[in-house]
């Protein structure tokens, strides 16, 4: 029977440092840089597989999921490893490619490494897409704050709300100097581009979220007061499988919602959260939660969205809208609004876990 070698790989576009470690030995048996090539680290991974078991990890990067891809279709075991989980010591200085793979293989070994959970080829396509619609959200609101800023340059202030039917025909109705009407022109052009870009992603976006296997998953989440179908679709391509979260807890840690802490003896010391994993679905909660300071009485708007939905559901959803409305308030009176809202973030989040909790949705969400 072969000996296990754990792998060890600091991954780059241009090489790969190789580091080998095999079970029971103290130093490493292999250090060696690959081009990164497919050819030559698939003949350099066979001819190790003649002597040695190997298992393969590297750190999760910028380039994405295609090497593991890449080792798990030549059959080779590999595992994408969470950067900031990584172990370290406060007192090493000194940082090579060499070095990380050889830590990366010692702390493989231990079984000290946290991985991450790598979506499928059609799984992340459908997270690009998502997020490729939140950029273009972001880049509009950038194309507004340039034409507000240009208007106040020259002395033009709309006192009303903006980007209403009457805020564009004020804007058509400008008589500007020569270069600066242009410069009003080109972003006004490109804000009416990225509206019908956001638009056609949004059918795309409403399209996926009524097939399978999201239409179960997106049914349940919208029933939650503050969730729409965009950011029901954020939520699942951006988690993809609720199961790995054992309860609730677990899933508002990697959310980053958890406050952070300091305990020593008897000081015991807490602040603020801790914004570590997913920073897009902890952003989205925080907005979607500002529905829950208005009274907790089921408008046209959430019967509409409950309809065809199981009784229980929606009694769930009802208590949800009740528990965190009456939560907010209590602690809206002596903490800051934002501290608040992200308090209820938090114990939305635990909803969200239990809502997506049912073998027969799990079943279509994995």
């Amino acid at each position: 029977m072969k000996k296990i070698a754990y792998v060890g790989i600091d991954y780059h576009q241009a090489f790969l440092a190789v580091v080998v470690l095999p079970e029971g030995m103290a130093f490493p048996y292999q250090k060696v840089q690959l081009d990164n090539d497919p050819k030559k680290i698939k003949k350099h991974m066979d001819k190790l597989s003649e002597q040695y078991d190997i298992k393969t990890c590297y750190e999760a990067s910028s380039c994405g999921y295609a090497f593991h891809r890449q080792m798990l279709e030549w059959g080779y075991p590999c595992q994408v490893v969470a950067p900031a989980k990584i172990p370290t010591k406060p007192g090493d200085h000194v940082k090579t490619d060499f070095k990380d793979a050889e830590n990366l293989a010692y702390q493989f070994r231990n079984g000290s490494l946290t991985f991450v959970h790598v979506p499928t080829s059609d799984q992340e396509a459908v997270r690009t897409l998502v997020r490729c619609r939140h950029a273009f959200k972001e880049d509009s609101k950038k194309v507004k704050v340039r034409i507000f800023a240009l208007l106040k340059t020259l002395g033009f202030h709309y006192p009303r709300s903006k980007w209403t039917k009457s805020h564009l025909a004020w804007l058509d109705s400008l008589t500007l100097p020569a270069l600066s009407q242009q410069v009003l022109i080109e972003h006004r052009t490109n804000l009416e581009y990225l509206d019908i870009r956001i638009g056609a992603m949004d059918k795309a976006i409403g399209e996926l979220a009524g097939s399978a296997p999201y239409a179960e998953a997106v049914k349940a989440l919208v029933s939650l007061r503050g969730i729409s179908t965009l950011s029901a679709m954020t939520l699942i391509s951006e988690i993809v499988d609720f199961r790995r979260f054992p309860t609730a807890k677990a899933l508002m840690a990697y959310l980053g919602l958890t406050p952070s802490e300091y305990s020593s003896s008897a000081v015991k010391k807490y602040g603020g959260i801790t914004k570590a994993g997913n920073g897009t679905c902890r952003r989205m909660l925080v907005e979607c939660v500002q529905h829950y300071r208005k009274s907790p009485v089921p408008t046209a708007a959430f019967r509409k969205k409950c309809e065809g939905q199981p009784a229980e559901r929606v009694q769930r959803s009802i208590k949800c809208m009740q528990r965190l409305n009456k939560r907010y308030w209590a602690l809206a009176l002596r903490k800051p609004q934002n501290v608040a809202l992200t308090a209820i973030a938090r114990e939305f989040a635990g909803f969200i876990w239990s809502f997506m909790q049912p073998k027969e949705m799990l079943a279509q969400t994995a």
